[in-house]
């Protein structure tokens, strides 16, 4: 009934950008994960694949156990039949009422088979992409329908590629069941899991990554790829360690997601043929719970980075403002069809200066510099009048997600927090913080 894993996974608008300024950008992403070694990833969480049955009287334990972790449980995956299963389940429906209630985000495991591209079959015995695609959806539809009400947060896709394919064939797959789930449940939280560290294209697939799924053997030989090293927010990837028996193979473990940018991590002792079958009991789990519980720091100079991020709801999810190294990096996914997409930014912290937000924003933020699309702007006045800025912006699309990156120093270098805002149409998102990091 539960997913049995193996000791190696099948291997699996306009844009403006200015050469110069990629290339200096480059440059201080290679220093950032230099530094990196000694930094640390800032808070991390726990983010648990639960495969037992709540109805189980030792399954019912660890869901307790999860519900007493409260939000330090900060992502909990629930997977009764390698999916939702045939019918809504009572137990299923009690546990993620109960882990949510606790403050974690509790997803709803689907099984993606790679698109068929290895040979699997979906349930009724088709390998093709539209075969899987129909499944996917109904999957998730499934999810929500029996276990919406009760605080379901979003979706695991598991058995996920990791390569771009072909004119980002691969990719695409995931982009486009991202934003499917997206559009048609507004605020839904997503994380794919292809065991094995992802291709960079994959950076907006989803809202996490599962970079690495092995043993704690593995884990300690293991180098994340530079990209991940280099990221501006640890919170896009999850660490999965099994086989870890010790507290001080733990305790080393959490050392080390920690310099290898791992915002989500989840170890435990258990071992194949499911190593996610149990939780960690005793000491061995206190002390995971207080490792990983308001570790770290990432305002110091050299490595880390500060985010402020939020999953959101309605028609704009998943927004983040991140600082590293002296870049920006803003982030969110759109959620209804909009011509301009912004990014509104008070980089001197006075709401009485820079452009003046319209209602519906709750705010009207001040904003010294304006994104829209894949151009910077300098606010000129109060009024919308703006200066075009030609440094350093780059911007990425995946689906309904957008990805914006500047140095700093394109925003006249603050030095205090900064208040951001994203909007597209009448849609404004509440506002939230940017934490330069120089």
């Amino acid at each position: 009934m539960l997913i049995n894993r193996s000791a190696s996974r099948a291997g699996n608008g306009r844009r403006t950008a200015v050469i110069g300024a990629v290339a200096a950008l480059a440059l201080t992403l290679l220093g950032a994960q230099a530094d990196r070694a000694d930094a640390t990833a800032g808070v991390q969480h726990l983010a648990i694949p639960a495969y037992f049955n709540p109805a189980d009287a030792a399954g019912g334990g660890f869901w307790t156990q999860i519900d007493q972790a409260g939000p330090q449980a900060g992502i909990v995956v629930a997977n009764p039949s390698n999916g939702p299963g045939g019918a809504a389940d009572s137990s299923y429906a009690h546990a993620v009422q109960g882990a949510a209630s606790a403050g974690s985000k509790v997803l709803g495991y689907v099984d993606t088979g790679y698109f068929g591209t290895t040979g699997r079959t979906t349930r009724d015995g088709q390998t093709s992409i539209a075969a899987w695609t129909a499944q996917i959806k109904t999957d998730v539809a499934n999810w929500y329908a029996w276990y919406g009400t009760s605080g379901l947060s979003g979706i695991f896709f598991d058995d996920a590629l990791n390569d771009c394919g072909s004119n980002n064939a691969h990719v695409d797959l995931y982009s486009g069941i991202n934003t499917s789930t997206k559009q048609s449940h507004p605020g839904a939280f997503t994380v794919d899991n292809p065991g094995t560290a992802a291709d960079q294209c994959y950076s907006s697939a989803a809202d996490v990554l599962v970079m690495f799924e092995n043993t704690y053997a593995a884990y300690t030989a293991w180098t994340p790829p530079a990209w991940e090293l280099s990221a501006p927010d640890p919170a896009r990837f999850w660490h999965l360690v099994y086989a870890a028996p010790t507290q001080a193979d733990l305790e080393n473990t959490v050392a080390l997601s920690k310099q290898r940018n791992a915002g989500y991590l989840y170890v435990t002792p258990d071992d194949l043929p499911n190593p996610w079958d149990t939780l960690p009991t005793g000491s061995y789990w206190s002390d995971e719970l207080g490792k990983t519980s308001g570790s770290g720091g990432s305002g110091g100079s050299g490595g880390g980075s500060t985010c402020g991020s939020t999953a959101g709801t309605g028609a704009i999810t998943g927004y983040s403002a991140c600082a590293s190294a002296g870049t920006a990096t803003f982030r969110a996914t759109f959620n209804t069809a909009q011509s301009f997409h912004h990014v509104f930014i008070n980089s001197d912290g006075n709401t009485a200066t820079g452009y003046q937000l319209p209602s519906p924003s709750a705010s009207p933020l001040g904003a010294d510099y304006m994104i829209e699309n894949g151009s910077l702007y300098r606010s000129l006045s109060g009024g919308w009048s703006w200066a075009g800025v030609t440094a350093g912006l780059t911007t990425t699309v995946s689906g309904s997600t957008y990805t914006w990156t500047v140095p700093l120093s394109a925003l006249g270098s603050p030095g205090g927090s900064v208040p951001t805002e994203f909007n597209a149409g009448t849609d404004y998102s509440p506002v939230i913080t940017l934490t330069p990091h120089y």
